[in-house]
């Protein structure tokens, strides 16, 4: 599914955020770790091109890319790619299920992706059973700003399956929750790539989280892997002293 080789990146004439990451991810769950700027967001934004490489490469989904990818490859990487971000990114004043359709941009005629009411009836659909996926179909047509932290993530997530990715990346899904919602969030990534066969890589700064949701976890530091596990044979111990990871 990935695979970067030397991937660096640095920001202007500041030294590097990321200096020669090299990571293979396979069809699994991935817990990407580490304390704060070491990198995750960064590489994560790395990998789907929202940020351009100083250095190395990233191969992702079969597209291979240096410095930033094609527009081609662009269109091919975000088809069949979802990405979950900490803040949600919704629009709050339109309702779940146009924020849900909202994943559909990009796509062929996508203009109709605007907001449900213009959206084709077969993407109304799609984002309906997204929308049922995550528990919220009762809740489609309301505002977003009305729903709970907890539900708009929810609905961001919907968004991210709306496509059916084959991999779905998540920058700190859980951060914004309080813990029960958080591990609610935590539990629906986990059913809902099974159910469907999506690969995902997620951040966190949650150790329980790290652990329990993964299959493995890899650690940065200093801009470089530093820790790449088995989940079942990290250490709480060696995850806090390492990396500075909270309990859950």
């Amino acid at each position: 599914m990935i695979e970067t080789r030397a991937l660096a990146k640095r920001y202007g004439r500041g030294g590097p955020v990321l200096a020669g990451v090299d990571l293979r991810v396979a069809a699994e769950r991935v817990a990407l770790i580490g304390a704060n700027g070491s990198g995750k967001s960064t590489l994560m934004k790395c990998l789907i091109g929202l940020l351009p490489l100083s250095g190395g490469s990233v191969e992702i989904l079969g597209e291979r890319f240096e410095r930033v990818p094609s527009a081609a490859q662009r269109v091919a990487l975000r088809q069949r790619t979802g990405f979950v971000f900490q803040s949600h990114s919704l629009v709050k004043r339109r309702s779940a299920l146009s924020n849900v359709v909202h994943g559909m941009l990009g796509a062929s005629g996508s203009w109709r992706a605007f907001c449900q009411a213009t959206a084709p009836s077969a993407w109304r659909a799609r984002a309906m059973a997204a929308l049922s996926d995550v528990g919220l179909a009762e809740r489609a047509l309301e505002r977003v700003d009305t729903l709970s932290g907890g539900q708009q993530q929810r609905v961001a997530i919907a968004r991210a399956l709306v496509r059916r990715p084959e991999l779905l990346i998540a920058d700190e899904p859980a951060a914004s929750l309080d813990p029960k919602a958080g591990r609610e969030v935590m539990e629906l990534f986990v059913r809902l790539c099974q159910d469907h066969a999506i690969t995902l890589l997620y951040s966190s700064h949650d150790m329980a989280h790290a652990v329990a949701y993964s299959d493995r976890v890899v650690g940065l530091a200093e801009g470089r892997v530093r820790l790449d596990s088995a989940s079942a044979a990290v250490t709480a111990a060696a995850l806090e002293a390492s990396f500075e990871i909270a309990h859950g």
